[in-house]
């Protein structure tokens, strides 16, 4: 595996990010974790807890440039870990229906994909011909094929790459699994199935795969082969960001 993986004070991988209460407590708005894959290799799983972190769509465009690679995205936004997302053309723009904090980028596409959403409610992910936009959408990008519907696995093409996907729970949780290793798409599907996700969906892979994580002196950096024009940024809410780094660096505004 070719990623960076700083520890401090050999702090365990799978850890959360967290803040703590006045209660003592340490509330997970993060975790992140390093899995074995079925079939072999290994995948970097981070777990978002949508109340205590909001999951954003960036755009390169929306911070001076065509594409960044997702330490750059990190570094601009303040996001506390950002995975690379949808597809794009051979110019740069990115593929499929793009929508950012409630503006609309892109159109959806007529093509057998899926949507993955963000509104008010929650989070979806739903075949192209199902999605339906709506007022309270704030985030939602197109991509695929879908890896998991209704909690199973579909079958799949035997294609292997580097991967990256998103996946929901029953719980409410968004999960985003980078495997830097050539896996094909049917052994990613089933590590996502065995981890509760009740939908998942493909994301950009090859080169574009790629993941950063900063926080509280570990550092997780799986870098891709070139920069991508759309990716997805965690933010971890609460004033113990603001304690745990000394600065507002993965705080919202």
């Amino acid at each position: 595996m070719r990623a960076l993986i700083h520890r401090l004070g050999g702090a365990l991988l799978a850890l959360g990010l967290w803040g703590a209460t006045a209660q003592g407590e340490t509330p997970v708005g993060l975790r992140y974790q390093l899995l074995d894959v079925p079939g072999g290799g290994s995948a970097h799983l981070l777990t978002v807890d949508r109340e205590r972190a909001e999951l954003r769509v960036l755009d390169a465009r929306d911070y001076g440039g065509k594409a960044l690679t997702v330490q750059e995205f990190a570094e601009t936004t303040g996001a506390t870990a950002v995975v690379n997302a949808s597809f794009f053309d051979v110019d740069g723009s990115p593929l499929g229906l793009l929508i950012v904090d409630g503006q609309r980028r892109n159109r959806l596409r007529s093509v057998d994909w899926g949507v993955f959403s963000i509104d008010a409610t929650g989070a979806d992910i739903v075949h192209t011909r199902e999605w339906e936009d709506g007022p309270t959408v704030t985030q939602a990008l197109q991509s695929g094929p879908r890896l998991v519907v209704d909690g199973k696995a579909l079958t799949l093409k035997k294609q292997s790459a580097r991967r990256t996907a998103v996946c929901v729970t029953g719980e409410g949780a968004i999960k985003l699994a980078v495997l830097p290793s050539t896996t094909a798409a049917a052994n990613l599907a089933a590590l996502l199935e065995g981890l509760g996700c009740t939908d998942a969906l493909n994301l950009d892979g090859g080169p574009s795969t790629q993941l950063h994580l900063s926080r509280a002196g570990v550092v997780v950096d799986e870098p891709g082969g070139w920069p991508v024009p759309v990716a997805l940024g965690v933010f971890v809410r609460g004033a113990a960001e603001i304690q745990g780094r000394g600065g507002c660096g993965g705080c919202l505004p």
